[in-house]
């Protein structure tokens, strides 16, 4: 368990892949972002998209907008964002994604996604070896086992682990169930909690009492925006959070977070950009997934001291606790 935390720290200090430089005709094109809303992970992949298209020599005129997590305005903002004649659209989150891919079926521009847990199941792809026509992207689906392992360091004894997921979202579903297959191997048992409104959130936790160790937020555009609404019904059962999110952690709003950092997943998915607007077809690009340098570690020292819990040995010196 230590040994493969070990090695997932190390990978952190590898570094970012390297760009593919520009050779398109045009070095400074139109790029749409369809962010689903406001959070700071998204706005990090937006950012990490730009970073890595200025850094091949871009200089793109960008067209960004969200809608709020408002499912009933997508196409409209889809329409407008298309009707700039884009050279390529950015789509932020499986439900933009998926709107895109259905709403823009007409379109003559690629899209790159990001982040999207399972592609795949959310039937935006056919394989992960691949794109489709004009459209592929970037996973943010984590390391799952080491995930689990660095939960089992943090909270002893950690054999039951709860996972608040919208069932109604194909991502959470996706995670979910990825989460089921890995974790009775590590000794830890899965309970899940279906939240698909988030006023039901204080009784879907407090339903974990007595049931779970630690409870487990995914990367989910219905639960992450109601880190502060779960975090307060933990509280009052004592009940340990990780997330996917190192924004809740920096906020005292998690205990942890073993995590896909969103602004490198922006940087892989504007590796991706460069290659299609220097020539590349999207259906010949497979999916990309998260390297182990692409994780990053965060600790509450607030939410430790609040749980009774110390930092372990195994993570003396990760430079990853935050007050």
């Amino acid at each position: 368990m230590i040994d493969r935390l070990r090695t997932l720290l190390a990978g952190l200090a590898i570094g970012a892949a390297l760009v593919v430089p520009a050779t398109a005709q045009t070095t400074n094109p139109r790029i749409a972002i369809a962010l689903f809303g406001p959070h700071p992970s998204l706005q990090q992949v937006s950012d990490g998209f730009k970073t890595a298209l200025e850094a091949a020599g871009f200089t793109p005129t960008y067209d960004e907008g969200n809608v709020n997590f408002d499912r009933s305005l997508v196409p409209q903002f889809l329409n407008r964002l298309a009707a700039g004649d884009p050279d390529l659209m950015l789509t932020i989150t499986t439900p933009m994604a998926q709107s895109a891919r259905q709403i823009l079926s007409n379109r003559d521009f690629p899209i790159v996604f990001a982040p999207v847990t399972d592609p795949v199941q959310a039937g935006l792809v056919d394989t992960w070896d691949a794109g489709a026509p004009l459209l592929t992207g970037v996973s943010n689906i984590p390391d799952l086992a080491a995930t689990i392992d660095f939960m089992k360091t943090l909270v002893p004894g950690m054999i039951r682990l709860g996972i608040l997921y919208n069932p109604g979202d194909d991502s959470d579903t996706a995670f979910a169930n990825r989460l089921q297959t890995v974790a009775p191997e590590l000794g830890v048992e899965v309970l899940l909690i279906g939240v698909d409104n988030a006023n039901d959130i204080p009784q879907r936790v407090t339903s974990a009492r007595g049931r779970a160790d630690a409870l487990f937020v995914p990367a989910s555009s219905l639960l992450q925006p109601a880190s502060p609404a779960i975090a307060s019904a933990a509280a009052r059962i004592s009940m340990p959070v990780f997330s996917s999110n190192t924004q809740s952690v920096g906020d005292a709003l998690a205990l942890a977070a073993f995590a896909v950092d969103f602004y490198r997943i922006g940087e892989r998915a504007g590796e991706i950009a460069v290659r299609i607007l220097s020539g590349e077809a999207p259906e010949t690009i497979a999916i990309a997934v998260p390297a182990p340098e692409d994780h990053m570690i965060r600790i509450s020292q607030r939410q430790m001291t609040a749980l009774g819990l110390t930092l372990p040995a195994s993570l003396d010196g990760c430079d990853c606790v935050v007050e």
